[in-house]
């Protein structure tokens, strides 16, 4: 996979991370990036699977409502290059608040030397003409971190599994209740990542059958 650069703030610009669920092998993180007011969330998990099974199903947007938080449907409208890519997004949020949409544009690169790849995200918020009744999300950046990981087994037979971080920094907009707010710090990265991982797993289990 190609090589590109993208900015943004690396897990290091963030003072301290904060547990604040440890619930299904999955770990939640709450933070806040320097400079900013808007609290971010990270979430880890490690998914016994190879990081190409992984990549297969983060590459597929026709995937992405089945395991991405209140994803309600999403659709590429770019397709710049192999790397990087557009999709529009259309999140389905609980009354009282209005639905969400996003633009998000997504980089894909990878490390030559230690094989992780990274799928780095920001926003592009006037690619797409506004809706009635949705609000814009127009401040937004994250990425998704894959560590290929190998265990040694017996026979001289090995497992493979990938560590996945995912860490999003994002402004809802509008008027969004605090309990809401405070509710999608840690429910957004742990049950996108919970869905992932199971999603990714019933590929594997289909795909032996």
């Amino acid at each position: 996979m190609l090589l590109s650069l993208f900015l943004i703030a690396p897990l290091e610009a963030y003072a301290s991370w904060q547990l604040i669920k440890d619930e299904d092998a999955i770990q939640v993180y709450s933070g806040k990036l320097q400079g900013t007011r808007i609290k971010s969330a990270k979430g880890e998990v490690t998914i016994a699977a190879s990081l190409d099974e992984i990549l297969a199903v983060l590459e597929n947007i026709q995937l992405l409502p089945r395991w991405l938080y209140k994803c309600k449907s999403a659709k590429t409208i770019k397709q710049v290059d192999i790397v990087e890519r557009y999709d529009y997004i259309y999140s389905d949020m609980p009354w009282p608040s209005w639905d969400r949409d996003v633009i998000v544009r997504s980089v894909f690169q990878q490390n030559p030397d230690t094989k992780v790849v990274t799928v780095s995200f920001d926003t592009n918020p006037t690619m797409v003409a506004l809706k009635q009744r949705v609000v814009r999300v127009k401040q937004m950046t994250g990425r998704m971190v894959l560590t290929p990981q190998t265990k040694k087994l017996a026979n001289n037979q090995s497992a493979k599994s990938t560590k996945v971080i995912y860490e999003v920094n994002a402004d809802p907009g509008g008027k969004i209740p605090k309990w809401l707010v405070n509710d999608m710090i840690s429910d957004f990265p742990f049950y996108s990542l919970k869905n992932l991982r199971a999603l990714v797993m019933s590929r594997k289990v289909n795909e032996t059958h």
